[in-house]
């Protein structure tokens, strides 16, 4: 069975118990991987973006999981955050034969919205396994190669951008930086996305004051107005028609449930 890493900070011990639960109940025994704390961190400044220090902070826990994978002698593993559900079947998808495909990640989570995926896919353990064309964000639930471990070590020498931009942003897929898999429908949901409100534990955040303050005032600097609001809804409009150019005959734009 392909080991999974759950990322969990030690100051957030009952996330480690709700993910240990959880993954119980699927038949799975996950490894623990102790998150680096952003409150240990100094934001990082690099070129082109300036991270926060719980931006920092996920992009070296999750290379602390591509690090272990690498140790040890497994092919693959999955990677998750420690605020994910899991659907049905997830022990059985971990049983699944992957070597017969290439690739450096396979999404597992869906955030519900429109992506670009491949029209023909590959059945795997009652779901489809489809080539992702463009951006799916998000970073709490993955399948990684072992050449996509080393791949990702690589990309994020030195820290530039949020980790899920390096796994599964517009530069990293529609760019073929990398080759990425979305899994259809998908099998991780993280816990604030969960359709069933009711089934929702209310999993309380651990970004702290600097980074909520931080990230609401870089949104409202850029927001733009007047002209410039005009230029990048022009910019949006064009590059919406060249994907649809470039990926439409292959590819189809859905929302990826999750089950």
């Amino acid at each position: 069975m392909i080991p999974v890493y759950v990322i969990n900070l030690a100051r957030s011990p009952e996330r480690r118990a709700f993910m240990a639960e959880g993954l119980a109940r699927a038949g799975v025994a996950p490894e623990f991987v102790a998150a680096v704390d952003g409150r240990a961190c100094r934001p990082d400044r690099a070129p082109p973006a300036a991270l926060s220090r719980a931006e920092t902070a996920l992009i070296l826990s999750h290379r602390k999981a591509w690090r272990r994978l690498l140790a040890s002698a497994a092919e693959y593993a999955v990677v998750l955050e420690d605020d994910a559900h899991v659907g049905e079947g997830f022990a059985e998808l971990l049983d699944a034969d992957w070597s017969g495909l290439s690739f450096d990640a396979v999404k597992l989570e869906s955030l519900f919205g429109r992506v670009w995926i491949a029209r023909r896919g590959r059945p795997v353990a009652g779901r489809t396994l489809r080539r992702l064309g463009a951006e799916h964000l998000a970073s709490a639930g993955y399948l990684v190669s072992r050449a996509g471990a080393r791949k990702f070590l690589s990309l994020t020498r030195p820290l530039a951008e949020p980790v899920d931009q390096t796994l599964f942003g517009r530069a990293a897929v529609l760019g073929r930086r990398v080759v990425v898999y979305q899994l259809d429908p998908a099998i991780v949901v993280q816990d604030n996305l969960l359709p069933q409100r009711g089934a929702q534990r209310g999993i309380a955040t651990t970004l702290h004051e600097h980074d909520r303050v931080r990230m609401t005032e870089a949104a409202r600097r850029a927001k733009p107005r007047g002209l410039r609001r005009l230029a990048r809804e022009a910019r949006r409009l064009y590059g919406q028609a060249r994907r649809i150019a470039r990926l439409g005959w292959s590819m189809r734009f859905v929302k990826v449930e999750w089950r």
